[in-house]
């Protein structure tokens, strides 16, 4: 006889504005106590749903990591910022003077420190990609070459009776075509 869990998934889009060079939809300033109030309760209500529920494992899925916690982007190089320079001024945009080194959100590590829920997922900081802590997984692409060449990365959980274990596997081999990855997996 099999026995199944309840597992509830929950989680919350968008990322912090200081945890981008530019301006795009789904940012918030986590530095306005409302809104870093509004995370919360969002995260809250909905996680409390999921307990009412008797869901038996949590997931939360975030597209920004908590802070410090595989949010880790090393600063940019003075050329690759030359670079960066001209694209925004191309564009009309200014660009910041400095890349933070920590681009989590507070309010997200807020919520995960109090109610802990059993699995975070998240993503946003590439280069932390494949990162697991405890039962926290960055699972952002985790290659520096572009998806054509490496195929898609996926995470596998095994919630066994030992425990939460992670691993993570490619989709497709790397000489596969594009258009065929879409066309076959898609």
């Amino acid at each position: 006889m099999s026995s199944t869990r309840q597992i509830g998934l929950f989680g919350l889009g968008g990322a912090p504005k200081h945890s981008v060079r530019e301006s795009f939809p789904y940012l918030w300033d986590e530095h306005i106590n409302i809104v870093h109030e509004e995370i919360l309760k969002t995260l809250k209500i909905n996680y409390e749903k999921l307990i009412a529920n008797e869901t038996e494992l949590t997931i939360l899925v975030t597209h920004s990591p908590p802070y410090r916690i595989a949010d880790y982007s090393t600063p940019i190089t003075l050329k690759e910022f030359v670079v960066l320079e001209e694209i925004m001024e191309e564009h009309g945009a200014k660009t910041k003077s400095r890349n933070p080194l920590h681009l989590g959100s507070k309010a997200i590590k807020g919520f995960v420190n109090d109610f802990k829920p059993d699995i975070h997922i998240f993503g946003h900081v590439h280069k932390q990609g494949g990162k697991i802590a405890e039962k926290s997984v960055n699972v952002s692409h985790l290659s520096a070459l572009p998806y054509k060449l490496t195929g898609r990365k996926f995470l596998i959980m095994d919630t066994g009776k030992e425990g939460v274990k992670f691993s993570f596997d490619s989709v497709v081999e790397g000489y596969i075509e594009f258009e065929e990855f879409i066309e076959y997996y898609l």
